[in-house]
Formats: structure tokens, C-alpha cells, sequence
């Protein structure tokens, strides 16, 4: 094998680069302290920055054998670190490494992980000259399957209650990828792009449509972010599809609605006395109101002071 190390690479919405030890903040806050990300991990969440730093520091020391291969995953919108990739357990004999991953709980279900490792996967075939490339999940953890298969990686069989991890002793699912299927993983790195990146999810037309309707003139820059915005919009609908609805009632409405108003009840009307004591005015048993719109008032030379607001003819059709 031609070894060269942790190799700094790009894909569409990731840099990919050995982790330095001013990466330890960004990683302890963003997935090393999280027990979620590290579930199915054998390695516990960081209980303080500093144990994170102590780790990066041996990782950095690492960097110097040829055969290390410890990607940090660095978020190329906000240049933070969100996760790392690594090809460990190298053997010169049989030319083989076994691949792992973790990512930021901020991040997951957008397909960086594919992403990345379809990147690392083609890496490691072509220029580092990797025979076969070995993977492994939880079996209680599919979504890991899914992006391994997604990579080119064929499922291999299961291990029962071999492995042990935060979550316990579990069975074991084994993946692996020989140099000979490096098209399907070059073909898993376009459909990572394609089918998950944010951006490719929407096309500039839809996004001039939109500010069209909108009235919106967008810069570039602008464009850009709606597309993202977007695309991780119909990114989590589709993820909302793969929900098990199974026995469950659909309805309309999330809350179950009720009639706050009073039922209308027909009476007969024998409370008219009563109701007329209200009326400003009154005539042959009816409410008088002003009428809605009347002619400009004539000339007169009575005093201002002494019209009356409601003149007789003044008055609509009497209602009640």
C-alpha cells in the first residue's frame, strides 16, 4: 500500500483535514460530551474539554506514521468542526482497514456521513491502494446499514452478541468493500451529493420563481442560502415519510376540536318588552337606528345647538 496519511480533501459542503488541537472546544461541544452521538460507541461522552484536548493532542502525535488515517469533518458554512471520520486497524498483510464515524447530533439525517465516506472510501482505493475496506454497526442502529450500503459496502452477515458499546453487549453487523466494487462507491459519492446536498435539492429557477412571487431581488449569496434552507426542508419531509404510522388513526387536526359557542336555541320572542327597554329609540315596537347614508343637511338658520341628531326624517325603515 502507498500510505499518505490524513490527506486534506473538499466535497460539496465539507472539508475534510487532520484534526488540530484547537479543534478540542468545537469537538467536545459538538458531539464528544453528547452521550446521544456516542450511544453506540465504545467510547464514553467527555465528561470536560480537557479530556478532548488530551485526546487531540495524542491524535496530532499520531498524524506523524504514514498509515494514520483520522479525518475532523469541518463544516464549510460555519468552519466548525462537526464530527470525525477515521481508517483504522490498518493490516499490511492483508491490505485492509476498518472504517468509523461519528457526527454532531446538530447534523445528522442531511447525509454528510455518506458524503464523507464515500470521499474517504474512494481516497483510500485509488491513491492509498486499499484491497478492502471493513465497517460494523450496532445492530440496534440500521441508519449506520443504510449509509454503508449507500456507500458501496455489501452487508456481510451479523455477529451475534459480539461486540459492546455505551448501550451494552450487542450483535454485530458487518460490512465490507473490496477494491473491485470502487464504482459503486464512486457511484454512492454522486448520489450523496446529488440526493442529499441542499442545494442540488432546488434549482435556480425555483429560486427566481420564488422571489418573483415574493418580490424579493436576492443576491447571489442570498440564492444560495434559500436553496440550503430549502433543500433541508424537503430533506426532513422525506424523513418524516420513513415514520412507522402503522395502527395509528390519521385525523385532521393535531388537537381534537370543540365548540366553545353556545348552541342556537329558537325562542318565541315573548322577551320583546323587555329587550325594547334597551333601545335608544323606539317606534311601534321596533328599534330605530340612523340611517347608513343621508343627503347632506340643508341650510337653516336654526341654531346648530338645537337640531336634533335624529330627525324623523331622518330615519331608515324601522328594524329590530
Amino acid at each position: 500500500m502507498n500510505h499518505q496519511g490524513t490527506k486534506r480533501m473538499e466535497t460539496e459542503r465539507l472539508i475534510l483535514r487532520p484534526f488540530t488541537e484547537k479543534d478540542a472546544c468545537g469537538m467536545y461541544e459538538n458531539w464528544a460530551s453528547d452521550p446521544e452521538v456516542v450511544r453506540y460507541l465504545p467510547w464514553p461522552a467527555h465528561d470536560s474539554v480537557e479530556t478532548t484536548r488530551q485526546l487531540l493532542e495524542e491524535w496530532v502525535r499520531e498524524y506523524r506514521q504514514p498509515d494514520r488515517y483520522v479525518w475532523c469533518l469541518e463544516d464549510k458554512e460555519s468552519g466548525e468542526p462537526i464530527g470525525s471520520l477515521g481508517a483504522l486497524e490498518v493490516d499490511h498483510k492483508v491490505q485492509s482497514v476498518k472504517a468509523g464515524y461519528c457526527l454532531s447530533r446538530r447534523f445528522w439525517y442531511q447525509g454528510l456521513v455518506a458524503e464523507a465516506l464515500s470521499t474517504v472510501v474512494v481516497y483510500l482505493l485509488e491513491e492509498v491502494g486499499v484491497e478492502r475496506i471493513e465497517a460494523r454497526h450496532d445492530a440496534r442502529n440500521p441508519r449506520s446499514g443504510a449509509v454503508l450500503k449507500k456507500c458501496g459496502f455489501q452487508y456481510e452477515g451479523t455477529c451475534r452478541r459480539a461486540g459492546w458499546n455505551n448501550s451494552g453487549i450487542y450483535d454485530v453487523c458487518l460490512y465490507g468493500l473490496i477494491k473491485k466494487e470502487k464504482e459503486q462507491a464512486e457511484e454512492g459519492l454522486r448520489q450523496a451529493v446529488d440526493t442529499h446536498c441542499p442545494q442540488s435539492l432546488i434549482s435556480d429557477k425555483t429560486i427566481e420563481y420564488v422571489g418573483n412571487l415574493a418580490q424579493l431581488e436576492l443576491s447571489f449569496q442570498e440564492k444560495e442560502q434559500a436553496k440550503k434552507d430549502m433543500g433541508r426542508m424537503l430533506h426532513y419531509f422525506d424523513k418524516l415519510k420513513e415514520v412507522n404510522t402503522e395502527g395509528v388513526s390519521p385525523m385532521s387536526h393535531l388537537c381534537s376540536k370543540q365548540n366553545v359557542f353556545r348552541q342556537d336555541v329558537v325562542t318565541d320572542g315573548s322577551a320583546k318588552e323587555e329587550i325594547l327597554k334597551n333601545a335608544p329609540l323606539e317606534k311601534n315596537g321596533f328599534f330605530q337606528v340612523p340611517k347608513t347614508i343621508e343627503a347632506p343637511p340643508e341650510a337653516s338658520d336654526e341654531p346648530e345647538e338645537k337640531k336634533s341628531p335624529l330627525r324623523e326624517d331622518a330615519l331608515q325603515e324601522d328594524i329590530l
